[in-house]
């Protein structure tokens, strides 16, 4: 392109997002593309409608967050709408950025008349599918022309997504219209749309009509070359066991029930093997019921959400990384290849041509079975060789990004 992200000097951004109300992907994005615009001379300012500080792994980040709208939450629909349209415009013209980064695609439901008549251009980022991320709006008849296609595409798409729509009352299926709509022409008039996958790049163009630029990033260089702090086995009482690891939000989108059964079908030819789940969340009441129905709580123990300073600590410290959720991308499992860990991923997994050779990854079908399949071949698999992870540090995305953003730009004034 021809244009260094030293241009980013002075450069005035807004990162927008909704919310930012849980330890997330899209929270961690915003916490490393400031850290990364800033770093290289920007102007950044993290604009959203509501914010739960504690979010931020474990107070390691203070973002420059301005929270605008604080007391629209409880107001109806129509008026919160407005009201938060309002706020976010007045804001805009107070900071006059020389762009808006939106870090989820609902944004753009309220970018698309926040900024219109303004010099504001702004970009989108997909974190994920639009099926994974927002299941009542892929019903509404905007999408209808590509629906059936896209939820054939993806075996979790399937699995989760419903082909006949759910039963809504009218009052919820016109605001279910009017948001897809709004969703719909936000998007279409972004800027630049950045996706992690060729899949969801493809998706993208069958629901808006537009292309997506695929682009991964995952963690921070220091990984690649991070030494084990502490023995997380000996801290967990397993010394001398193999280990099999989950570490997530543990909703039904994970499918770490999926897991739980896999590891009880192979249980019995690895004595010596412990399942450990950390995290948190609506499932777990659900999953501990179903350890205890399989009577396998002896080899099967939640810990709980694992603090930020001690994660890449239990990655090192297992043997085997479990990743059956219905993700095409996500951030976790490419953390562990960066330690050179054995992954067991599902084969929606979106791997790109770049990956072709690392022997630390085992795709494995969704289902218990074919993930039972997938962990025994992993356990019993050596594998010595490195693989080369750089491709995937946070500077590396960030650059990428920032030189679209520079782009657009340069684009932009030009018009002006």
């Amino acid at each position: 392109m021809g244009m260094d992200v030293e241009g980013l000097a002075a450069k005035r951004i807004v990162l927008f997002a909704e919310g930012l109300a849980g330890t997330g992907g899209v929270e961690r994005i915003v916490m490393e593309e400031e850290d990364y615009l800033k770093r290289h001379g920007a102007e950044v300012v993290v604009l959203t409608f509501e914010c739960n500080q504690n979010v931020f792994f474990d107070n390691t980040y203070q973002p420059n967050i301005r929270v605008i709208a604080e007391n629209s939450s409880s107001r109806p629909l129509p008026f919160k709408f407005v009201t938060r349209v309002r706020q976010l415009r007045r804001a805009l013209n107070e900071i006059r950025p020389d762009i808006v980064v939106s870090e989820n695609p609902d944004s753009c439901e309220y970018l698309l008349p926040g900024t219109l008549f303004s010099p504001f251009p702004y970009v989108t980022h997909f974190p994920g599918t639009v099926f994974w991320l927002n299941n009542e709006l892929v019903y509404a008849r905007v999408h209808r022309r590509a629906f059936d296609e896209i939820r054939d595409s993806i075996f979790g798409h399937k699995q989760f997504v419903s082909r006949k729509a759910p039963r809504m009352g009218m009052a919820k299926r016109l605001k279910t219209e009017v948001i897809a709509v709004l969703l719909y022409l936000g998007i279409r008039r972004a800027k630049r749309i950045f996706v992690h996958t060729s899949h969801m790049r493809w998706e993208v163009d069958k629901l808006y009509g537009r292309d997506a630029i695929p682009l991964k990033g995952a963690f921070p260089d220091t990984i690649l070359n991070y030494k084990q702090k502490q023995d997380i086995k000996a801290k967990l009482g397993l010394a001398g066991r193999r280990m099999i690891l989950s570490v997530g939000r543990l909703d039904y989108k994970k499918r770490v029930d999926l897991l739980i059964r896999a590891f009880n079908l192979i249980r019995d030819e690895f004595k010596d093997l412990v399942l450990v789940i950390g995290g948190s969340g609506p499932e777990e009441e659900h999953l501990k019921k179903l350890v205890a129905e399989l009577g396998i709580q002896d080899r099967v123990k939640f810990v709980g959400r694992v603090k930020e300073d001690e994660l890449w600590d239990y990655y090192l410290s297992c043997d085997v990384f479990g990743h059956p959720f219905w993700r095409e991308f996500a951030i976790t499992p490419y953390e562990l290849l960066a330690l050179q860990k054995k992954v067991v991923w599902s084969t929606e997994t979106d791997a790109d041509e770049s990956m072709k050779g690392n022997q630390h990854i085992f795709a494995a079908d969704p289902t218990v079975d074919g993930f039972a399949q997938g962990l025994r071949k992993a356990l019993t698999t050596e594998v010595n060789e490195p693989f080369d992870m750089s491709a995937y540090t946070w500077d590396r995305y960030f650059s990428s990004r920032a030189k679209q953003l520079l782009a657009v730009i340069s684009e932009t004034t030009g018009r002006r």
